[in-house]
């Protein structure tokens, strides 16, 4: 009998926890951590390309950038949320307007990292800068694909040096999906698979500082 009693009410629980986990919820930022981020439902659904949930993604990535700072004893990082649309934005507009770099020369207004982050409503950028680019591969998971860009940060010297920096202070992450040819890949865009564009944007030194965000952020 009390087998029977434990059993029912860990299912109760499970249940309550799966109602609460359908959607993201930026409290989350301060509620999950390094012991149980990994547990998180909503980081284990399975992650379709036609409807991607950014707020999801966004966090995913950023629960394993401080994973990997903790594993070799560096501070953990804050979320910021001006950071997250800085980021986000950068990576929709690398998609759209087809290029790969820190600087955008299609768009003078978006020019230079400091130009984006005043469009997100940060005064005092001091700003390092992690960008990836993945196609023609799909991820059974939001945590895999957060995975698989950290790691791939990690794997190259001069990405490592700012996602491993002592002077970051505050994180946002952004990953966009883009359907279509981009950087003349046709090879990838006629497999039908398209392209996972990633930015991280760090805040060193000082703590963000912050007015109204002109770009929106992920929903």
């Amino acid at each position: 009998m009390k087998k029977l009693v434990l059993l029912l009410v860990l299912s109760i629980g499970f249940s309550t926890l799966s109602i609460a986990q359908r959607k993201w919820k930026d409290e989350y930022y301060q509620t999950l951590n390094d012991d149980n981020f990994r547990d998180f439902q909503l980081f284990q659904k399975s992650l379709e390309e036609n409807r991607v949930d950014y707020k999801i993604l966004n966090a995913a990535v950023f629960f394993v950038t401080n994973e990997a700072r903790i594993e070799i004893g560096l501070n953990i990082l804050a979320y910021q949320p001006n950071l997250e649309v800085m980021a986000w934005n950068h990576s929709i507009h690398m998609a759209e307007k087809d290029f790969f770099d820190h600087f955008n020369k299609k768009e003078k207004k978006r020019k230079a990292p400091e130009d984006r982050a005043m469009l997100a409503g940060i005064v005092n950028p001091k700003l390092g800068e992690n960008i990836s680019a993945i196609g023609g591969r799909s991820f059974g998971s939001y945590l895999a694909l957060a995975d698989h860009l950290v790691q791939g940060w990690i794997d190259s010297p001069p990405h490592r040096k700012t996602l491993y920096s002592k002077n970051a202070l505050q994180l946002g992450c952004g990953v966009y999906y883009f359907n279509g040819l981009w950087q003349k890949n046709r090879a990838v865009y006629k497999q039908g698979n398209g392209f996972w564009l990633a930015t991280q944007n760090f805040q060193l030194f000082t703590k963000v500082k912050s007015t109204t965000s002109m770009d929106k952020g992920p929903k």
